[in-house]
């Protein structure tokens, strides 16, 4: 099982929320006797948040000095908060209530997208002999395995695969007029697989 992370990233951030942040950051950390020695002090975070803080309201006049000035002591302290992140999350070892309480937000973890499956799969006679064209919708697949058989599917067949990075398919170098078999596998993040239907088409003469 991982271990819970903080969202140590701020660029989501209006101005106005980064100060409420940054201030309920070193508010909450002050005084917790689970962070006894942060790195870096929160009292060299609390000169960058005071810097911050004065140029902010500089900036509300809009003249392109102040708002540089504004910017300048929003990535310094930004990065301070990066660093005392780091620190939360090695003192804390996982404990969640030490990292809430340290005034950071608790990252989510990325969640799978669920693979939509890519349902039925159309067979088309290929330009030359002996070819075949499987195609199914995309969806939100990252990769596809189209595969075929010569034979009547059972529970017991083994498809021969080929992995391909586009829905389409062109099967070549079948027997001309012979019956085939075809599904598609949709593969998504995290080996994710759904299968289409089956369907079966004959090879072009």
């Amino acid at each position: 099982m991982k271990n819970p992370k903080l969202q140590l990233s701020f660029t989501t951030y209006s101005d106005s929320n980064f100060l409420t942040k940054a201030i309920l950051i070193v508010t909450s950390m002050t005084n917790n006797p689970a962070f006894a020695n942060p790195i870096p002090t929160l009292a060299d975070v609390q000169t960058a948040l005071d810097n911050y803080a004065k140029n902010l309201t500089a900036a509300g006049s809009l003249g392109r000095t102040n708002v540089a000035d504004k910017n300048q002591s929003r990535d310094i302290l930004e990065q301070l908060l990066f660093q005392l992140g780091l620190y939360v999350m090695f003192i804390a070892n996982g404990d969640t209530a030490i990292l809430t309480s340290s005034g950071y937000t608790l990252a989510k973890d990325p969640q799978p997208r669920k693979l939509e499956n890519p349902g039925n799969v159309v067979l088309s006679y290929g330009i030359t002999s002996g070819a075949l064209i499987s195609s199914v919708t995309k969806g939100n697949a990252t990769s596809f395995i189209h595969e075929i058989t010569d034979a009547l599917p059972t529970a017991n067949t083994n498809w021969t695969g080929y992995p391909s990075s586009t829905s389409q398919f062109t099967f070549t170098n079948l027997t001309p007029g012979n019956q085939y078999w075809v599904r598609v596998a949709a593969v998504g993040n995290r080996k994710q697989i759904a299968y289409s239907t089956i369907a079966t088409q004959f090879a072009s003469l």
